[in-house]
C-alpha cells in the first residue's frame, strides 16, 4: 500500500516527518520547528536523507513503551478506584439526578424527569445500570472507565507534547492521584465524562501540533476530533469553549499549510465542516431517542400537559426539543447556586473550598452508616473523659493543595515560555487551561462593562482541568537542567502519593474521626 507522501503531488511538502523532501521544494526537510520553511528553486531535485535530529521524537509513531506505561497507570487507576466502588451505598450529591435518569434511560430509552443537561453521559451510565442493575456498582462503573481514560490520555498528551517518557509518567501519576479526578472518576457525575472526552480531544490536537505539515493526518484527525467534541458537548455544554479552541488551532494549522488564497478558503470550509457542522450533527443525533420515544420523555410530557398535544408529528417533536434547548439555556444563565460549597473558580487554585459530596456522622440510622462503623471508645483518652468518640464518613472532592498551587504556577511559567519562545506546544497547554478555567471565572456581557464574575460553581467542575495541570507540571520539569530534574521529579511524585494517602479516606467514605483534616475538610 503506498504511503501518504507517495500519494501527494510532488510540489507538496512532506507530511509524515520522513526524510525525503519534495523535488521542487525546500532543499532541507521541513519539521514542526520550521514555521514557514524556505524555498530554493536552484536546489537539485534529488532527495537526500535528513539528519537524525531533523525528526523530533514527538513526530514518530508512539513507541510501545508509552502504551505500556499508559496501560500500567490505567491498571493502577482501575484497581485503586474499584476498591469500595459500592461505598457509600447511597446516591451521592448529583448522583440523585444523573443515576436516576440513567435508570430511566435503561428502562424507557429517555429521561422522564426534568433534565438540564444533554443525554449522552446518561446513556453511558445506563449501560452499567443495564448490566449490573440499579445499584452503586451499576451507576458508577462507567464513570470508573472514564476516569481510567483520563489518566491514559493524559500520559499520551504529555509524551506527544514533550517527547519524554518520564514526563509522561509524571503527568499520568499526578492525574491518577488527584482528588478531583479520583472522585469524579468513580461517582455518577457528568464532569468525569467531560474530562475524558476533552482530554482525548487534547490528545488529537496535540498530535496535529506535533506534526503540523502532515495534511492528510490533519484531515483524518479533524474528523475524529469533530466526533469527540460532539460527544463532549452532548455530555455537558461546558465543553463548548474547547470546541472554539480546537477551531482556532486546527484553522491556524490549515492556514499555514495552504499555499494560495483559494486553498485557504477551501481549508477554512473544511475546518468549519469538521469542527462545527460535525459536532452539531453528533449532538443532534443524541436526541434521536427523544424523538422516537417522545411520549415517554420529559419534553413530551410537558408538551402534552401544557397544550394537550400528546401525539405530535415529527416536526412538532423536533420543534419542542429545540424550544427545550432555549429553556435549558435560560435556566443555566439565571442559575445562582445557594449551596455553601459553590464558589468562584479562583478558589480552585488553592483547593480551600472543596465540595463535601457526602457527610454522615455514625453511628446513626443513616443508611451510609453500616454495621462496620461503630462507636470507637478504644483510646484511653476517650475512656478517661467518659465520652463516646463517633466516626464520620465523608466523600469530599478535594485535590492535594500543594500540587494545585504548584500546577497553577507551572501554568503561568508555561504561558510566559510559550509567548517568549513562540512555542506552539506550550501555547496549546496554556490555551487549553484558559478555555477550561476562564469561563468559570468571568463571563461576557453586552453592557458598558463587558465582563462580570461568573456564577459560583463547584470545585469538581475542574475535573477537565486536572490533566492540563499535570502536563504543565511535567513541562516545567523538562525545563529544568539535568542536575535538578531527578530531585524535582521525585519531590512531585512523593507529594502526589503522600497527598493521595492522606486524603484517600475522604474520597472513598472510609470512617474517620470528626476532626480528621480539620480546616481542609469540613465535618
Amino acid at each position: 500500500m503506498p504511503s501518504e507522501s507517495a500519494q501527494r503531488p510532488a510540489s507538496a511538502p512532506p507530511t509524515d516527518g520522513s526524510s525525503a523532501p519534495p523535488t521542487d521544494g525546500p532543499s532541507t526537510p521541513l519539521t514542526c520547528d520550521d514555521p514557514v520553511g524556505s524555498a530554493n528553486g536552484d536546489a537539485p531535485p534529488t532527495p537526500r536523507p535528513a539528519p537524525p535530529e531533523a525528526t523530533p521524537q514527538a513526530l514518530r509513531r508512539l513507541p510501545a513503551r508509552l502504551w505500556g506505561l499508559a496501560a500500567v497507570l490505567g491498571a493502577i487507576t482501575l484497581v485503586s478506584r474499584v476498591i469500595g466502588l459500592g461505598r457509600p451505598s447511597v446516591l451521592v450529591f448529583d448522583e440523585v439526578y444523573y443515576a436516576t435518569q440513567a435508570w430511566e434511560v435503561s428502562r424507557r430509552g429517555v429521561e422522564q424527569g426534568i433534565v438540564v443537561h444533554p443525554p449522552l453521559a446518561k446513556w453511558v451510565m445506563a449501560l452499567g445500570v443495564r448490566v449490573l442493575g440499579f445499584n452503586p456498582w451499576g451507576w458508577r462503573v462507567m464513570s470508573l472507565v472514564a476516569g481510567v481514560v483520563v489518566v491514559m490520555a493524559t500520559t499520551v498528551v504529555a509524551y506527544r507534547l514533550l517527547g519524554k517518557l518520564t514526563a509522561a509518567a509524571i503527568a499520568g501519576l499526578i492525574v491518577m492521584t488527584d482528588g478531583i479526578a479520583f472522585t469524579t472518576g468513580r461517582l455518577a457525575l457528568l464532569d468525569g465524562f467531560v474530562a475524558a472526552l476533552t482530554t482525548v480531544a487534547l490528545a488529537l490536537v496535540a498530535e496535529l501540533v506535533a506534526r503540523p505539515l502532515d495534511v492528510p493526518l490533519r484531515r483524518r484527525r479533524s474528523i475524529a476530533l469533530g466526533v469527540v467534541l460532539g460527544a463532549a458537548i452532548a455530555t455537558k455544554w461546558s465543553a463548548i469553549p474547547v470546541m472554539a479552541a480546537c477551531i482556532g488551532v486546527v484553522g491556524l494549522l490549515a492556514w499555514r499549510t495552504s499555499t494560495s488564497s483559494h486553498e485557504r478558503r477551501r481549508e477554512s470550509v473544511r475546518v468549519m465542516g469538521w469542527l462545527v457542522v460535525l459536532p452539531v450533527a453528533c449532538y443532534c443525533l443524541t436526541y434521536l431517542p427523544t424523538v422516537i420515544r417522545f411520549d415517554d420523555s420529559s419534553i413530551g410530557r410537558e408538551l402534552c400537559g401544557r397544550t394537550g398535544q400528546c401525539d405530535p408529528g415529527f416536526t412538532d417533536r423536533v420543534s419542542a426539543i429545540v424550544r427545550n434547548q432555549f429553556k435549558v439555556l435560560d435556566f443555566h444563565q439565571g442559575l445562582q447556586p445557594r449551596n455553601r460549597y459553590a464558589h468562584n473558580a479562583v478558589a480552585w487554585v488553592f483547593q480551600t473550598e472543596p465540595v463535601v459530596l457526602l457527610s454522615s456522622a455514625c453511628p446513626s440510622t443513616d443508611p451510609v452508616c453500616d454495621s462496620q462503623i461503630a462507636t470507637d471508645t478504644s483510646t484511653s483518652h476517650d475512656t478517661e473523659l467518659g465520652t463516646e468518640r463517633n466516626t464520620v464518613r465523608r466523600v469530599v472532592g478535594v485535590g492535594t493543595p500543594i500540587i494545585w498551587m504548584l500546577g497553577t504556577l507551572a501554568l503561568i511559567v508555561v504561558l510566559v515560555s510559550a509567548l517568549w519562545h513562540l512555542d506552539v506546544r506550550r501555547g496549546l497547554i496554556a490555551l487549553w487551561a484558559a478555555v477550561l478555567w476562564l469561563p468559570w471565572v468571568v463571563r461576557l456581557r453586552f453592557d458598558v462593562i463587558p465582563i462580570e464574575p461568573a456564577r459560583p460553581g463547584y470545585s469538581f467542575y475542574a475535573a477537565p482541568l486536572v490533566p492540563v495541570i499535570a502536563v504543565s507540571l511535567a513541562t516545567c520539569w523538562t525545563l529544568l537542567t539535568r542536575r535538578w530534574r531527578r530531585g524535582a521529579g521525585v519531590a512531585l511524585i512523593v507529594i502526589a502519593l503522600a497527598g493521595a494517602v492522606v486524603l484517600y479516606p475522604t474520597w472513598t467514605a472510609l470512617p474517620t474521626s470528626p476532626g480528621y483534616l480539620q480546616g481542609l475538610v469540613e465535618p
